[in-house]
């Protein structure tokens, strides 16, 4: 046999083997797509849902006294849609991270007292941080802190709008980057059941207008009257 036909039998062999890999590519990337979409299902199900209730329960035991109402809420949505999202077969695939619940169990020491989320002004995280655990909130990740943060309420200092905060010109009208910052906290913790807390005196009209859980007015009595918030109803 030639050199050309050698050449060309190697040739066609390649071509051969190169169509073996593509095809075995191709049902394997449809499997992995498969394997996502089961995943995405699995994840929004109402088992894993229950699961991730009972390990944050678990995890803090202040948040076992609204284990009821979440496993109520988790009842009444049994039945709606489960929408899987996977790659489609000639998209490639995209996998998505996925929040494993269980590695919030692996923090050591878990928090034993009131966990504060705030738009604080001047000195309101010092004087609360002597009671509780704070967790700032700022404009630019608030609503990235507040949706992870594992939290018990949700306060906002009358005085945050204060020049020279990070919260500088809230409540002040005109200034619509505060208020949409404001707006989606306002969103999530209704979402979450965080009781939303409007702290100190005369705040200005934009806040005091807002529906608010609860008031503190009177900053000695504000600690005690957080710790009362946690309470079963």
């Amino acid at each position: 046999m030639s050199d050309d036909g050698k050449a060309d039998e190697r040739a066609a062999k390649a071509y051969e083997q190169l169509g073996r890999l593509k095809s075995t590519l191709r049902e394997r990337e449809a499997r992995l797509a498969e394997l996502e979409k089961r995943l995405a299902t699995l994840e929004n199900s109402t088992a894993v849902q229950f699961g991730r209730i009972v390990a944050n329960a678990a995890r803090n035991p202040k948040r076992g006294r609204r284990l009821p109402k979440e496993l109520y809420q988790l009842w009444r949505k049994r039945h709606a849609p489960v929408s899987a999202s996977g790659s489609s077969a000639g998209g490639g695939v995209q996998p998505e991270r996925v929040d494993r619940p269980e590695d919030r169990l692996l923090v050591a020491g878990p928090c034993d007292t009131v966990i504060v989320a705030g738009v604080f002004g001047p000195g309101t995280a010092e004087l609360l941080g002597e009671h509780a655990e704070i967790v700032p909130l700022y404009p630019h990740d608030a609503a990235t802190v507040l949706r992870s943060a594992d939290v018990d309420v949700v306060v906002v200092d009358a005085a945050a709008g204060e020049p020279g905060g990070p919260w500088a010109y809230l409540g002040v009208p005109g200034m619509y980057d505060r208020d949409l910052a404001l707006h989606e906290l306002r969103r999530i913790a209704a979402a979450r059941a965080l009781p939303l807390v409007l702290y100190g005196e005369a705040p200005p009209a934009t806040l005091a207008s807002l529906t608010w859980d609860a008031r503190l007015p009177d900053a000695a009595t504000a600690p005690g009257r957080l710790t009362e918030l946690m309470e079963p109803a």
